[in-house]
């Protein structure tokens, strides 16, 4: 914090890119600057105050990238657990049909995870690709093919048991993986580029509202006793597809980012029209909004993001706060919290519905947290978050050693007041800023790039905890938490001493004015 405090005015302004750039008319009382431009003052007082409504169009754009595209990212995520092993069995027996081939457990456990893990490989792809197709596509375009790709692999994992192919099962996982890393890369960018200045953390917060909605829906369907059995799982698994077709009609109303329009390429008189349009406004009354946004003749890439210093220190603090999310533990708590609530007494269906409780909380407190993000800082928030979450991993591990001791009654009880704590206070900052942080870091040029890294970074993270955390567990054993406390305090220390405040201020009473 003392670090951002010493930080000069030029400096904070470079960093934050887009926060200054875009959503705040910045008064400059330099003598030279009124000779330069004598109706620069009068131009920002004018407008510094003014702030813009939510449209219909911006409520039903939102709808739709969360109908089509953030859901099935969440819903694609989770669905894979809950008839995992029903799946196995369908694989061995469909490779045995097909090509008389019998797998043992141990060839068909690697399947499965190919299977699996051929997911989190799509989402790197689509992570890295995102940023060039935002560019070369435009936001509208890419929103465009998200759709279409999720389409396609819902209906091949429908089609995967009819036509009793692994490989189409395995393209439809790859491509849905795919998908959601676009996703990723995209909507929370595109929905930060239409949002009010002063509506900014709402909109960036709804594709997480989106997302954990998604993976809730999947576990909720995938019980045994819904569509999580042998008879209905590739209805399980195609669901989302449905939603995507419904979300189709409302293309025709969402606007192509009027940010990207202007600065990228550089049609500011269609850019006008398309913020009149989504804002429901003259151009005379919402023009003030692209004014000072920096218009580029040059293309970015990550060359020229890593050498240009304020992008460059933008996209490595967006791709350690998203690192630090995904190693802070909360995939590994739900691995964990199924045993848990089997250890406290609860039978496996019990544990089931305790984990599926435990995914509806995450939902819950981060629909809450559209209600108070803009009346907090970003970084007040991620710090808050982060320290009661090392907490509750701390004491989570505490109790499991304690719990293997057996000396205490009653300990397991606390492991699920640990595990739910430590969902709750996840959700409250720790797990929807760093899918957003990264857009209001950046201007609207190197903004693509920088979110692609971050989605590779989200993918990447997962991918590690996902292989590296069955051997820590075995290793380890009750200690297993550790290694997901060590990373949240060196997020901590990172947050404190390096990411700035993105949060805009719209109190704007000057010394001047009293």
């Amino acid at each position: 914090m003392a670090t951002h405090n010493n930080m000069n005015n030029d400096d904070q302004r470079s960093l934050l890119g887009t926060s200054n750039m875009e959503n705040e008319m910045v008064i400059n009382n330099d003598d030279q600057k009124k000779e330069l431009s004598p109706n620069y003052l009068l131009d920002d007082q004018e407008h510094i105050n003014k702030t813009t409504k939510v449209s219909w169009i911006l409520v039903i754009t939102t709808i739709s990238t969360s109908v089509g595209c953030s859901i099935p990212a969440g819903y694609n995520t989770g669905v894979v657990n809950a008839p995992a092993e029903i799946l196995k069995q369908w694989c061995n027996e469909t490779i045995v049909h097909r090509y008389a081939v019998q797998f043992s457990p141990a060839q068909l456990d690697v399947l499965w995870s190919i299977l699996v893990s051929v997911f989190l490989v799509g989402g790197i792809i689509g992570g890295v690709a995102g940023g060039k197709l935002a560019n070369v596509l435009g936001r509208k375009g890419t929103l465009q093919l998200i759709y279409l790709i999720n389409l396609v692999s819902g209906i091949l994992f429908f089609s995967s048991k009819s036509l009793a192919l692994v490989e189409l099962f395995f393209i439809a996982r790859l491509l849905s993986g795919l998908s959601a890393g676009l996703t990723m890369a995209m909507v929370p960018m595109y929905l930060l580029e239409l949002s009010p200045a002063n509506k900014s953390g709402l909109f960036g917060v709804m594709f997480t509202v989106g997302l954990n909605f998604g993976v809730v829906l999947s576990q909720f369907l995938g019980l045994g006793n819904i569509l999580g059995n042998e008879s209905s799982w590739h209805y399980l698994f195609s669901l989302y597809g449905g939603l995507v077709f419904l979300a189709l009609p409302t293309l025709k109303y969402i606007p192509e980012s009027p940010k990207y329009l202007y600065t990228v390429r550089n049609e500011h008189n269609k850019a006008l029209s398309e913020l009149s349009n989504l804002r429901g406004m003259p151009i005379s009354d919402i023009s003030w909004e692209l004014e000072n946004l920096l218009v580029s003749p040059e293309r970015w890439t990550l060359k020229k993001v890593i050498n240009e210093s304020s992008s460059r220190k933008a996209i490595i603090i967006t791709c350690i706060i998203m690192l630090g999310q995904q190693l802070s533990g909360i995939n590994a708590v739900f691995y964990y919290s199924t045993s848990i609530f089997r250890n406290a007494g609860m039978s496996t269906a019990g544990a089931q519905y305790g984990n599926l409780g435990a995914g509806v909380i995450n939902f819950i407190v981060t629909i809450l947290s559209t209600t108070f993000i803009d009346n907090f800082g970003r970084k007040t928030l991620l710090l808050f978050s982060s320290i009661i979450c090392v907490f509750m991993l701390t004491a989570l591990m505490i109790s499991m050693i304690l719990s293997s001791i057996g000396t205490i009654p009653g300990i397991s009880y606390l492991l699920i007041v640990f595990v739910i704590g430590y969902v709750l206070f996840y959700g409250f900052g720790l797990g929807p800023i760093p899918f957003f942080i990264g857009s209001e870091l950046s201007d609207v040029g190197p903004r693509p790039i920088i979110m692609s890294a971050m989605s590779v970074a989200n993918w990447s993270g997962n991918f590690m905890v996902g292989l590296a955390f069955p051997f820590v567990n075995l290793v380890l054993k009750q200690y297993s938490f550790l290694p997901f406390i060590v990373f949240t305090v060196f997020l901590i220390i990172f947050t404190w001493k390096v990411v700035p405040e993105t949060k805009q201020s719209f109190d704007h009473q000057s010394a001047d004015s009293e």
